[in-house]
């Protein structure tokens, strides 16, 4: 990054050729660097030289040669200080209590009181208020350096991995308090990491270093998306160089650069023949690494993608497929171009789910009831009901989870809630206290058995429809006893074919269904015949991954939410695109792998963002 660049932004330091060398070693060396306003990363290994970086910014060190230029951009909220600084070392003061510590920087002696008790409260310190550093844990002094911090309301804060000593469980809470801070007195932080999901999470901008050399300075996004090299893309995780074997894509057809591909613009599909085996698959829960081999060109490739759910395995065949339309957006081709106008709405409230243990799970389904209550269903295995007010109210586990998480929700004219237990192969319906009252369904492929069901709906009648995907890609309609009816579609990629269908809604005899690996929606009637492609009338709808539908309660427009594009879509029931709302990232207003969504009596829009962990609600 450079000043030209940031001529329209402005800037906390300048750096000019500045060395740096220690006894034995260089440690930082001919960095040029700016740094603008706003929330800083820097990334770099163990040795890097992101704490001689920071000593530096801090005027605790300084160079062996070149020049550090400051420029306050940040006015100080208050009579706060310009900079305070979070060492590595905490920098805690022994002689002063926890409560001290606060009490002590901050500014305005008026407001003091509450002020210092909203920050121990927030950071969990309210019960050692009145201990000594040296009497807390290593995690209560991790946040009390945090705290202080903030307690100064300086202009300016650098933080040398701070909370590196909090279990990352409650990471976000914890970093939240401090975004939401700088946000409000327009404070800029700078901050050292190792941590990728952070950085992607918190920053705006991000400085890699390594062996003390500068070797990305940039936007967040413009490293996950357009990584200059294999090297610098890793540091915000992993990523897929295709290089090796770009040949054996046909995308190559369509001149796309195929170089360097996250996780999530890769889609392993399982198929009877391929020449790619799996030789093994490593699942860590939001990606998956899979080692494959090609039989022709002995060439063996280490692969990451992000499953839906993890299916593969050892000696599976399967087919290696960019996901195009996404690439096609990134690279400049326009693809997915089509002029929607941006979907408004007055206020966005999102928050996450409970924790589970050391846990912060993520939620996969959402759907209302009649009075708006919530229902969410998330990777821990539970069923989460919220009041109208965001509120929980109850929750209660799935019978079994351990060999995999459900993933769809609905609430049925009974008041049973119906639940897609994904990985067991089943429906299963619960009473509104999470008590079990019949199981729909086993492992198979006949009529009322399934693979992987994903997806409740129920009509009017009473009629219960189940999607599937698997070796089934179809929908079974039941009766409200769960007396099998009839069922349609197909594995492919023809019309009434499906490839991962998800999401499902009833509408006046229609059934839209979210085709979700052929990036389209649709349309059958209640009783199975195929009717059309969602939009091929008025000239079709630019998706990516759509995984969700849902109607408002005019039953006028849908929405849909895109996996892939991070995304909610809202067209009419014509196909015509009315508007869309989101794009890929951890910011406010931006998703990351959104799952579901559903839409209540409001018109106010839920979205499942599983990526970010978090309940989003869009109000108009």
């Amino acid at each position: 990054m450079t000043v030209e660049t940031l001529q329209s932004e402005a800037l906390l330091w300048s750096l000019k050729s500045v060395s740096m060398k220690s006894a034995s070693d260089v440690r930082l060396a001919e960095v040029d660097l700016v740094i603008p306003q706003g929330v800083t990363a820097i990334m770099g290994y163990s040795g890097a030289g992101k704490t001689s970086l920071l000593n530096l910014l801090v005027n605790y060190e300084s160079p062996d040669k070149g020049t550090i230029t400051r420029t306050q951009a940040c006015s100080p909220p208050g009579s706060g200080l310009e900079l305070f600084w979070v060492p590595h070392n905490l920098g805690l003061w022994p002689q002063y209590t926890v409560q001290g510590h606060l009490k002590l920087v901050y500014p305005d002696v008026e407001s003091e009181q509450d002020a210092v008790e909203e920050l121990l409260t927030a950071f969990g310190l309210s019960p050692v208020r009145d201990q000594y550093p040296g009497q807390i844990s290593q995690g209560e002094a991790s946040r009390l350096a945090v705290a202080r911090a903030l307690a100064s309301k300086a202009g300016i804060l650098v933080m040398d991995e701070p909370l590196i000593h909090v279990d990352q469980t409650h990471w976000p809470f914890y970093w939240k308090t401090i975004c939401d801070f700088c946000q409000k007195n327009n404070t800029s932080l700078v901050f050292s990491t190792h941590q990728p999901d952070l950085v992607l999470r918190e920053a705006e901008h991000v400085i890699c270093l390594d062996q003390g050399q500068v070797i990305y300075s940039g936007e967040v996004n413009d490293l996950y998306y357009a990584p200059p090299s294999y090297q610098v893309a890793t540091y915000l995780g992993p990523v897929n160089d295709l290089t090796p074997i770009s040949d054996t894509f046909p995308e190559k057809e369509h001149n796309c650069d195929i170089k360097l591909i996250r996780a999530e613009q890769l889609a392993l599909d399982k198929v009877e023949q391929s020449s790619w085996e799996v030789q093994s698959v490593a699942f860590s829960g939001s990606i998956e690494e899979v080692i494959v081999s090609h039989q022709e060109h002995q060439v063996t490739q280490s692969l990451y993608h992000r499953p839906v759910r993890s299916v593969l395995k050892k000696g599976d065949r399967i087919s290696i497929r960019l996901l195009m339309l996404f690439l096609c957006l990134v690279f400049g081709s326009g693809c997915l171009s089509d002029n929607a106008p941006e979907l408004v709405f007055s206020q966005i409230k999102q928050w996450p789910v409970p924790s589970e243990g050391i846990m912060i799970p993520a939620p996969r389904s959402v759907n209302v009831g009649p009075n708006d209550e919530l229902y969410v269903l998330d990777n821990a295995g539970r069923v989460l009901v919220y009041d109208s007010n965001n509120e929980l109210i109850r929750q209660w586990k799935m019978p079994e989870s351990d060999v995999g998480k459900p993933e769809g929700v609905c609430f049925l004219k009974n008041g049973q809630i119906a639940v897609a237990d994904t990985h067991y192969h089943r429906v299963v319906f619960f009473d509104q206290q999470g008590k079990v009252q019949k199981i729909l369904g086993e492992y198979g492929l006949k009529p009322g058995q399934f693979i992987f069901p994903v997806s409740v709906v129920q009509d009017p009648a009473g009629n219960i429809y189940v999607c599937e995907f698997g070796e089934n890609n179809r929908i079974q309609k039941f009766s409200d006893q769960g007396e099998f009816i009839l069922q349609f579609g197909k594995v492919g990629n023809k019309p009434g074919e499906f490839q991962r269908p998800a999401g499902m809604v009833w509408h006046h005899g229609k059934i839209y269904v979210a085709d979700a690996d052929n990036n389209r929606i649709q349309v059958f009637s209640d009783e199975g015949t195929f009717l059309e492609i969602l939009g091929t009338k008025t000239g079709g709808i630019p998706l990516y991954y759509p995984y969700d539908i849902a109607i408002d309660r005019n039953n006028e427009e849908l929405y849909i939410v895109e996996y892939g594009l991070g995304r909610v879509t809202k067209t009419n029931l014509a196909g015509e695109v009315l508007g869309r709302f989101g794009k890929t990232g951890t910011e406010q207003g931006e998703f990351l792998t959104p799952w579901g969504l559903t839409v209540n009596s409001k018109d106010q829009v839920i979205v499942a963002d599983t990526g970010n962990r978090l309940i989003v609600k869009l109000i108009p």
